[in-house]
């Protein structure tokens, strides 16, 4: 009686983490398509702020769950953590998405659009690290992904960099200028958000193996 009652509260947690990634994974795909075809923005801002309120929920069952939950797959702090930094991506991503539209900038540069890329792939393999934390005993498998947001948090920083050092090179006006920081700060922040995620998931690897 005892096992079986564990099962389907360890179970919850790791069916809650996993909804949660599928919905970054739709934010990010919703950004990457805001950012690369630029058309119908008010809509697409409006799609991407409903995956952020879905995430929203999840986050509040977690956190409730957590609270009237005894025994967890791992330590409490971990799921605080965890859920937390996943909240705080989509949020980047929402946060970032509404000022491509209230800046009202003609279309996203090269820059931009590298770095939508970039919060793509780095959250695809977010998803994927959150879904391996259900099988600890393969820690290889979600090291290869964290190891690849790192290699792309790196990607991101160069860009960033180097956008930073053009816009300076060439100044448009003072406007255009602050809008462009600003984009290029987001857009790295969201970036950094994954590696956020990444570095709860390294501990919670180191933990459990």
């Amino acid at each position: 009686m005892f096992g079986f009652s564990l099962i389907p509260r360890e179970l919850k947690f790791f069916d809650m983490f996993d909804a949660m990634a599928a919905t970054i994974i739709r934010a990010a795909v919703k950004f990457h398509d805001l950012v690369t075809i630029f058309d119908n923005v008010p809509q697409r801002c409006e799609d991407i702020k409903m995956e952020e309120e879905a995430g929203d929920e999840l986050v509040f069952k977690i956190i409730k769950s957590l609270d009237r939950s005894f025994i967890t797959p791992f330590d409490r702090e971990d799921i605080h953590q965890l859920a937390t930094r996943m909240d705080d991506l989509l949020d980047n991503i929402e946060e970032t998405a509404h000022r491509f539209r209230e800046f009202r900038i003609d279309k996203p540069d090269q820059a931009a659009t590298n770095l939508a890329r970039i919060v793509r792939q780095s959250c695809e393999h977010v998803e994927m690290a959150v879904r391996g934390i259900r099988h600890l005993n393969r820690p290889e498998e979600i090291q290869k992904h964290l190891k690849e947001i790192s290699r792309l948090e790196n990607e991101a920083d160069q860009i960033y960099r180097d956008a930073d050092g053009a816009i300076f090179a060439e100044p448009p006006d003072i406007l255009t200028l602050i809008k462009w920081r600003e984009l290029y700060h987001w857009l790295e922040t969201t970036v950094d958000s994954c590696k956020e995620i990444s570095q709860v998931i390294s501990e919670i690897v180191i933990k459990g193996t």
